[in-house]
């Protein structure tokens, strides 16, 4: 006997979410019908379009007729009454898909509130409390920021982080969970099969971050120079939004409110998701890894052509296991010897390079970045660990850092590759060879003796 694949009806299927996730349902053989408000917007063959406004009760009704799972993606920003036909559409569509005997409605909203917030997080609340107050069981998928291309959120991001000399107000202090948008399509995609089920459920990143240090992380991932913040206790999000209307395709109204929701922290107060649903099978992609994405920035690829290499071993008594546990630890401002790489860094921010930001992910992966490196390639079976450099070179230079056994204890494989740029990188590799040496030692060491602690 064969289950029935789900029919799925999507409702915001031309936003940066959603076109993303109509694409998941059809590639998993889902049946699916949009609401779309003009018949000028393409869809994948098979998909079923249904036009309309989602205000409409009557194109409501057609577009979820026959469904079993609905998706509500709809948010409306760029309308001063914006909570009141989003208030329309929640109530209209409880009340559609009740009469078309869905058996579950999905809806992507914002982190609840728990204190008096934004017009634009009061409304995504509501909006889950009128659904899931419904007759139909909905879950209301939570995530405070999610990180994917065609996002104004991410477009108003790297606009700032592109700045020379960036305003820093004290709302930018607030911090958010951010999410790729890759871990929220899984998750959409992963709820078309989930039996019926009501309440709310947080989709977190793996980190904690404020908004001003995600600006910073976002010009690191773009490699942008170290930009001058400057206090402004007077800069506004209304006088941010006005600014970002006339410089950037958002428009005003849209960046008003989401400027106003940096007015609280947006971090998880419900359920974590991953106690309904299964996580991504590779775990939560990093904040690096999905600003990278959304960004459109790939991993930096090794150079061809001809190179200096310097190899060195250095033996510890630790374990290859706790070798390598150290190698990946590496970072946050503690990159032995660390006076010799802050000293780097203030050079590399005087030539306008991107400086020592301190900073890692728990779990460094390819593509994210550690102080002024960014992981090339990380190969846990072989415990690999290669890292290029973000600081501005005459070249291209290259660290690998590799953990093996050795007798009852372990040896590290250091090698230094670099990649002149012409003559002046062939000179910049003799003349500072003496300084790398002592400092390239120095690591080895520093990271065999971690690993016996």
């Amino acid at each position: 006997m064969t289950t029935r694949v789900p029919r799925c009806a999507v409702l915001g299927a031309t936003g940066f979410a959603g076109r993303a996730l109509v694409a998941d349902l059809v590639a998993a053989g889902h049946p699916v019908r949009v609401l779309s408000r003009s018949a000028a917007h393409h869809f994948l063959e098979g998909v079923d379009v249904t036009v309309g406004n989602a205000e409409d009760p009557r194109a409501l009704a057609a577009a979820v007729a026959g469904a079993d799972v609905v998706f509500h993606l709809v948010h409306s920003l760029a309308r001063a009454d914006f909570a009141e036909q989003d208030r329309v559409i929640a109530e209209r569509l409880a009340a559609a898909a009740a009469a078309a005997g869905v058996r579950q409605i999905v809806y992507l909203g914002g982190p609840r509130p728990v204190t008096p917030t934004s017009p634009h997080l009061a409304s995504r609340s509501e909006v889950a409390d009128i659904l899931l107050g419904g007759e139909v069981p909905a879950i209301a998928l939570q995530a405070s920021m999610i990180l994917g291309r065609g996002s104004a959120g991410v477009e108003l991001l790297s606009r700032t982080a592109r700045l020379p000399i960036r305003p820093r107000p004290r709302w930018t202090a607030r911090r958010s969970r951010p999410v790729a948008l890759a871990d929220v399509r899984h998750y959409l995609r992963a709820a078309a099969d989930l039996a019926p089920l009501r309440g709310r459920f947080d989709v977190s990143g793996p980190e904690t971050i404020s908004y001003h240090d995600l600006v910073r992380r976002c010009a690191r991932v773009l490699r942008r120079p170290a930009a001058l913040a400057l206090p402004s206790p007077v800069w506004s999000h209304e006088v941010a939004a006005r600014i970002a209307g006339a410089t950037s395709p958002v428009p005003t109204a849209v960046a008003a409110g989401l400027f106003a929701s940096l007015e609280h922290d947006l971090l998880p107060v419900d359920v974590p998701v991953e106690t309904v649903l299964p996580p991504p099978a590779a775990g939560a992609t990093s904040l690096d890894n999905a600003l990278r994405t959304a960004l459109g920035v790939p991993i930096p690829a090794a150079p061809g052509g001809r190179s200096y290499r310097q190899e060195n071993a250095e033996s510890s008594a630790a374990a290859p296991e706790r070798l390598w546990r150290a190698i990946t630890r590496l970072g946050g401002g503690r990159f032995p010897p660390a006076p010799a790489w802050a000293l780097r860094g203030l050079l590399d921010q005087a030539l306008g390079g991107a400086g020592l930001y301190r900073g890692r992910p728990d779990r460094p992966a390819t593509g994210d970045v550690i102080d002024f490196w960014t992981v090339r390639h990380r190969d846990d079976a072989r415990r690999e660990l290669v890292l290029t450099a973000d600081m501005r070179l005459p070249g291209d230079a290259e660290l690998t850092l590799r953990a093996e056994p050795a007798g009852t204890g372990s040896l590290l494989r250091q090698r230094v590759r670099f990649t002149p740029a012409g003559r002046l990188g062939d000179a910049y590799w003799h003349l500072q060879k003496p300084a790398h040496d002592l400092v390239f030692g120095w690591l080895a060491r520093s990271i065999a003796r971690a690993a016996e602690e």
